[in-house]
């Protein structure tokens, strides 16, 4: 050795993979093992994704003005893809799924799903699906949702929906909706109409 100290090899910069557009983008970068997956779907026909494209391990980001059907039939544990949804993307999710939405993302959530939305994301929540908003978001639940509500959330409410208010904003509320929490008396009652 010469006295002198080996210098350090500089960090490997990877360049940022593009955002995918289809199906087989996706199945491509799942091969290649990819950790994240960015979709930036453009196309007027929303993209459907299913339990093959939302492996264990993996966090799924929807970006841009993207359409997506996300149908997940298997269980969720604490493994599950994470799916986030943020610009002005447009989300329908199905099955087991949970969402993250945030900025102006919309979401419509069926079946047993969850959704936590903030920041000025909007969410239609439809059967047994349940949904954590905040942060000046505004959600419509019906049938059997389930709405815990905080900051500044925008709730409005019919049917049968179970709603935990702590919003400082009023929610709009039918008969026959469940309302509780320290924000419980903080509703407007609206007439259904015929």
């Amino acid at each position: 050795m010469n006295g002198k100290r080996p210098s350090a090899k500089p960090p490997v910069r990877r360049r940022p993979l593009s955002p995918c557009q289809t199906v087989p983008q996706i199945h491509e970068r799942l091969r290649t093992g990819a950790k994240t997956i960015v979709i930036d779907h453009r196309n007027d026909e929303p993209l459907e994704l299913t339990d093959a494209e939302l492996p264990d391990g993996i966090t799924i980001r929807i970006v841009g003005v993207s359409r997506v059907i996300i149908t997940r039939l298997t269980p969720e544990t604490k493994r599950s893809a994470q799916i986030v949804a943020t610009d002005a993307a447009r989300s329908q999710i199905f099955g087991h799924a949970t969402l993250f939405a945030y900025g102006n993302a919309h979401t419509d959530a069926f079946d047993t799903t969850r959704v936590r939305a903030t920041n000025r994301a909007t969410s239609n929540l439809v059967d047994d699906s349940f949904g954590d908003v905040g942060e000046d978001t505004t959600t419509y639940a019906y049938d059997n949702a389930t709405v815990h509500s905080h900051d500044q959330a925008a709730v409005h409410a019919t049917d049968r929906v179970s709603l935990v208010h702590q919003s400082s904003t009023p929610a709009e509320v039918e008969h026959g909706v469940t309302v509780f929490g320290p924000a419980r008396n903080n509703i407007r009652l609206r007439a259904k109409e015929t």
